[in-house]
């Protein structure tokens, strides 16, 4: 049956140092928000169940959103672009002002599109708790453990644990975390995915001292904090055994684990391969044992730690892994730069966590090194953690089988609301997408200002996928794509019937082997610059950093890449099965690997396993109209189901610029400003309206400021008040930069 068609509508170099990534080298529409809210209300209320995917009958047949003619796209794009200067062109600016001139494209053009200042005009608590119906209350966004419906699904009795404090956490208001029942006026809808669709509660806000008060913010505050109770009881920090209370918590805990899981973890690092992989078997009736999940932090020798580091990380602490009974737990996954370390010598292990971890953290650090993984994995020939991230999490994995997943997080991510609701709602999104078209789905962006409601974003984008399987050839993926079928073994599961005979049920209610916070496509066709960062796939194939050139190695052409499939994300923060990191681990022990971000989705395609994108809430910091920001971030060079993966993909060098403004991106700027001016702090980087304003002047008196060119009261309505929002980057925090 062919496709009818929509209705148109109108018209590098390596820098090694964790805390970096990349460093760089120079080598007519609606706006993307509505009218303000008027309320406090949020403009989208959520709660802990994510809007499901809608059931599909057998004659399911996806309706397209309407589209405008390619063509009729570019024009718009150059209409908003060419007339567009920069206010200051001056000084050395990435990518160059003057480098788009004559261009079909322009990555700096966000730049020039208005702030969205509702993020503070009417934000503050004292114009909060003036709301009627508004409440601050403690969030405790947790399971009813003692309900039948919990009981059914788990084995066990969930037993409350000791806080810091030194009291059980039922019986401890100071360690609870307190939240407002709803947002500030007008604070600015997400632009980017979805929180009702994932689950993500953002229908309350947190202000910092009832945010981190329960984790030593505001401890040694010598005046009266308004609005704010400091806690009576104060812990010495540094005498505190984070390590010590997550053990005891899982022992308390122990029916409810598997006997592999009911230990005190062993944070000596393990030298020896273990003979034999301890897989996790999916128990089949229920109630079940709950499975565990580790959380890495990711840090190294040489790391300062700030007190805003130290309080979210014993946010992690108390809310993934205390106040859920060890269903979580935390580690510091410190990376030893000397490579000839003997992290196995018991003293020389206890020299480095003194010289390199705060106290209180000591017992939850986990030291590795390099030399660690050469001697794991000699055939890959390189080591560095900068294009191997995930091999360290590999040997965790394989020395720890009291875990069944691992989140790899970063020092630098910080979450302003409850880490545990966030982290549950992923997985729930995760385990409920079905397998069909998902991994041509993962490709994708969710506008909600381009594209209407998930539904019809999710029929919009299975008719395009559809379309391209009957007009150009498009092979959906559908269980293992090995590379080499002579070579690799697949270890995920084969489809239970053929992808046309599968009404989307296959994969639902099946955990996640990967979830990741932005798209997975397919490198292969871009100008990503580490798309050909392959090691070993082509015997004896692979990059050499000493130096010196490998005769053998073009990575921009050579002739037989072309063939071997790879999937990227951008951003490590992601979380693993055990079958996933057992695959990557399998691969770097004959050899084969590829560039950190490039890694865990090759192998979850070539082993079958199951990937998901979970388009969790971001936010901008400018207004972006919604068909621009679809026409970028989606681009798909005029090939349908291609986004972000032909020759104008926004993850090219110059492009990916277009992300700088978004509230989660490796390298972008707004992070940093939002979360300084949260903690009351200005900031140096506020390029905005608002950069000439001190913290203090923001909550405490606030003024009249030119917004958009209008005068306008901004501030002087106490502190901020933020949803649950994903921040990264936000590096060295201290008020003082």
């Amino acid at each position: 049956m062919p496709f009818e068609e929509p209705e148109e509508a109108g018209s590098y170099e390596a820098d090694y140092d964790e805390e970096e990534r990349y460093k760089y080298t120079p080598a007519a529409s609606t706006v993307a928000y509505g009218a303000a809210s008027t309320t406090s209300s949020p403009a989208r209320q959520s709660s802990v169940a994510p809007v499901k995917e809608p059931e599909h009958d057998a004659g399911y047949r996806p309706k397209p959103l309407p589209h405008p003619a390619y063509e009729q796209v570019q024009a718009q794009i150059q209409e908003l672009i060419q007339p567009w200067r920069p206010e200051n062109p001056q000084g050395d600016h990435w990518p160059p002002y003057d480098g788009y001139t004559h261009s079909d494209y322009n990555p700096n053009r966000w730049e020039g599109f208005d702030f969205d200042n509702d993020f503070y005009v009417q934000n503050g608590i004292d114009r909060l708790k003036e709301e009627k119906g508004v409440e601050l209350e403690p969030y405790l966004p947790y399971p009813d453990y003692t309900s039948l419906e919990y009981k059914r699904g788990w084995v066990g009795d969930h037993v409350s644990c000791m806080g810091p404090r030194g009291k059980r956490l039922n019986e401890s208001a100071e360690d609870i975390v307190k939240a407002f029942s709803a947002l500030p006026h007008g604070f600015p809808a997400v632009a980017i995915g979805d929180a009702d669709v994932t689950g993500v509660d953002i229908s309350k806000c947190f202000d910092r001292y009832h945010r981190y008060g329960p984790y030593g913010l505001g401890q040694d505050e010598k005046t009266e904090v308004k609005d704010w109770q400091k806690p009576f009881s104060n812990p010495d920090w540094s005498t505190v055994g984070w390590g010590k209370l997550q053990d005891e918590c899982v022992l308390d805990n122990k029916d409810r684990w598997a006997p592999k899981a009911r230990i005190a973890v062993d944070t000596a690092p393990v030298k020896e391969m273990p003979k034999k992989f301890v897989e996790a078997v999916p128990e089949g009736s229920k109630p079940q044992h709950h499975h565990r999940t580790a959380l890495l932090i990711r840090t190294w020798e040489g790391y300062t730690y700030t007190d805003n580091d130290l309080q979210s990380i014993r946010a992690l602490i108390t809310e993934l892994s205390l106040l859920s009974g060890g269903e979580y737990q935390v580690f510091l996954f410190v990376n030893i730069k000397d490579n000839h370390a003997n992290l196995f010598d018991e003293k020389i292990r206890k020299d480095l966590l003194q010289q390199t971890v705060p106290e209180e953290l000591q017992d939850i650090s986990i030291l590795w090194n390099e030399g660690i993984m050469e001697s794991w994995y000699p055939e890959v020939t390189d080591w560095q953690v900068y294009w191997h991230q995930f091999m360290p999490l590999q040997w965790f994995m394989e020395t720890h089988p009291e875990f069944d997943y691992v989140w790899n997080w970063e020092t630098d991510a910080r979450f302003t609301g409850n880490h545990y609701q966030f982290l549950e709602a992923l997985a729930k999104f995760s385990r409920d997408a079905p397998r069909k078209y998902l991994w041509e789905r993962n490709q994708r962006f969710y506008f909600p200002d381009a594209h209407g409601n998930y539904s019809q974003w999710l029929e919009d984008t299975d008719w395009a996928i559809e379309k391209a399987m009957e007009e150009d050839g498009l092979q959906t993926v559908w269980g293992p794509e090995p590379y080499n079928t002579t070579l690799q073994t697949p270890i995920g599961p084969e489809p239970p019937r053929r992808v046309n005979e599968d009404n989307f049920g296959w994969g639902v209610g099946e955990e996640a082997d990967l979830i990741t916070l932005q798209p997975i496509w397919d490198p292969t066709e871009t100008e990503w610059s580490y798309r050909s960062k392959i090691w070993n796939f082509i015997p004896g194939m692979h990059p050499v950093f000493n130096g010196d050139a490998d005769p053998g190695y073009d990575e921009a052409h050579h002739k037989d890449f072309k063939h071997i499939k790879r999937r990227t994300y951008i951003n490590t923060l992601s979380r693993f099965s055990r079958r996933q990191l057992h695959a990557m681990h399998l691969e770097n022990l004959v050899g084969r690997a590829m560039q950190a971000e490039m890694w865990p989705a090759t192998v979850a395609l070539h082993h079958g396993l199951k990937a998901v994108y979970a388009p969790h809430p971001i936010w901008t910091d400018r207004q972006w109209p919604g068909w621009y920001m679809d026409a970028i971030f989606n681009a798909d060079g005029n090939e349908t189901a291609q986004w972000g993966e032909r020759l104008d993909s926004v993850y090219n060098h110059d492009r990916e610029y277009n992300f700088y403004g978004w509230s989660w991106y490796y390298a972008s700027k707004f992070p940093k400003t939002l979360y300084r001016r949260w903690l009351g702090w200005s900031d140096k980087d506020d390029v905005g309206p608002l950069h000439a304003v001190t913290g203090k002047q923001l909550e405490e008196t606030g003024g009249e400021f030119s917004l958009d060119g209008l005068p306008e009261s901004v501030g002087g309505k106490g502190r901020m008040c933020l949803p649950a929002m994903l921040l990264h980057p936000v590096k060295k925090v201290v008020e003082n930069e």
